[in-house]
């Protein structure tokens, strides 16, 4: 499957595919990796790929009558653009528009446009969803952020306490987070609801400042060891090396009446460990 590298002037860049617009790779100006892909995520037409940034679109996970986490993510997108700014920053944005396969399983005119940024030691990248039909339509989506991580058990996550959420684990029942950061032990798949603009994901060598804008939502999921020996496509202890942090709109659906758009914004930044200002 063919890769689209984006670069900025200063050097960070990021690998994407024109299926699912997926973001494969992330590595910031004079930085590592920050997104963790699977060593034997299948790279065929139609197939999810395992890792990296997929775009949930227009339903989220099995909410719904569409295949899991709907057909955005394993669908061609056109790229637009591939280019710097004036300010050097690299930008890719792809779209994708209805067609008589979508429409067989979804029947609503839409465009929906990703448009990615990198630049220094960020990465923001946009979904933009536009009805351009006469019916009014509703949706869930989310960005499924794999976040790289070196050990899951040195890993916290800040922001989350007092937020509800449905815990997927225990029959989606909804439960308030008392913890002041989330430390992962085992398979955890929660849909935080209501939750801040910024969180931050630490780790010893570095803080990742995560902010969105437009989601409502958190999903914060690993599969654990129990839940890893499951999914074939995800490398030998995996679920080690990795913790997705998405931004979504789950809770309240987006209804977007003819003519009508909405966005949202998943806004990264890596920080230094003793940042966490």
């Amino acid at each position: 499957m063919e890769k689209i590298t984006v670069r900025a002037a200063d050097g960070a860049s990021v690998q994407m595919t024109a299926q699912g617009a997926h973001v494969c790779s992330w590595i910031p100006a004079g930085g590592q990796e920050q997104l963790f892909l699977s060593k034997t995520s299948e790279w065929r037409e139609g197939v999810a790929i395992r890792g990296g940034v997929p775009v949930i679109f227009p339903q989220f996970g099995g909410l719904g009558n569409l295949p899991k986490h709907g057909f955005a993510r394993t669908t061609q997108w056109k790229l637009e653009s591939c280019s710097n700014d004036a300010q050097g920053k690299g930008i890719a944005v792809f779209v994708l528009q209805d067609n008589e396969a979508s429409r067989a399983v979804w029947p609503y005119a839409f465009t929906a446009q990703l448009r990615v940024t990198v630049y220094a030691d960020q990465l923001n990248i946009a979904l933009d969803i536009r009805n351009t039909g006469t019916d009014t339509f509703s949706f869930t989506a989310a960005l499924h952020t794999y976040f790289a991580v070196q050990d899951i058990a040195a890993a916290r996550l800040h922001g989350l306490q007092h937020c509800q959420y449905r815990d997927s684990m225990n029959g989606g029942q909804l439960s308030t987070e008392t913890a002041d950061s989330l430390h992962i032990t085992a398979e955890t798949d929660r849909i935080y609801l209501n939750t801040p603009s910024e969180l931050r994901l630490q780790q010893p060598q570095q803080v990742m400042q995560i902010r969105s804008e437009g989601f409502a939502d958190t999903v914060v999921w690993n599969p654990g060891a129990t839940g890893a020996v499951k999914l074939s496509d995800l490398e030998p202890e995996g679920h080690q090396r990795m913790l997705c942090v998405e931004a979504a709109a789950i809770g309240q659906p987006v209804i977007l009446a003819a003519g009508q758009s909405w966005c949202g914004q998943q806004q990264l930044r890596v920080l230094p460990a003793a940042d966490q200002n």
